[in-house]
C-alpha cells in the first residue's frame, strides 16, 4: 500500500509541476529548460536520451556530474541513469518515448550545482 501511495504521489508531482520557463530550442537542437544560469538541453532519440548542461550559455564541465531522469509514460514511471560521454550525458531507453511523456532530469553538475528540469515530449 505504501508503494502505491508513493507512486501516485510521484505521478501527481510530475504531472502538476509547472516548468519555471517554457521549453525552447537549444544550440544542439534539443529542448532547453532551467533557471539561474543553469540549463539542461534534452535531445530524445528512439533509443536514448542525450543531455547537455549549460552554465550561463556555455557548456559545463561534466567531470563528476551525476544525473538521472524519471520518465512518466502510460501511467508508469521509469528511471534511467546518465553516463558522461565527452561534453554530454547519455542514457539508454528501453523503449521509445511517446507524445505526452514527461521527463524530469535531475542531478548534480560538475560544479556541484543541483540542477532539475522537466520536459513534456511532443
Amino acid at each position: 500500500m505504501k508503494n502505491i501511495i508513493a507512486t501516485l504521489s510521484l505521478m501527481a508531482t510530475l504531472i502538476l509541476v509547472v516548468p519555471a520557463i517554457a521549453q525552447k530550442a537549444g544550440p544542439n537542437g534539443g529542448m532547453m529548460m532551467g533557471k539561474d544560469g543553469h540549463e539542461t538541453e534534452l535531445i530524445v532519440s528512439p533509443t536514448e536520451l542525450t543531455v547537455y548542461i549549460h552554465e550561463h550559455g556555455k557548456p559545463e564541465d561534466l567531470k563528476g556530474a551525476k544525473f538521472r531522469a524519471v520518465i512518466q509514460q502510460g501511467g508508469k514511471n521509469n528511471t534511467v541513469t546518465f553516463v558522461v560521454d565527452g561534453k554530454k550525458l547519455v542514457a539508454k531507453l528501453a523503449a521509445p518515448l511517446g507524445k505526452g511523456a514527461i521527463v524530469v532530469v535531475s542531478g548534480t553538475g560538475g560544479d556541484n550545482h543541483i540542477i532539475s528540469s522537466r520536459y513534456v515530449i511532443d
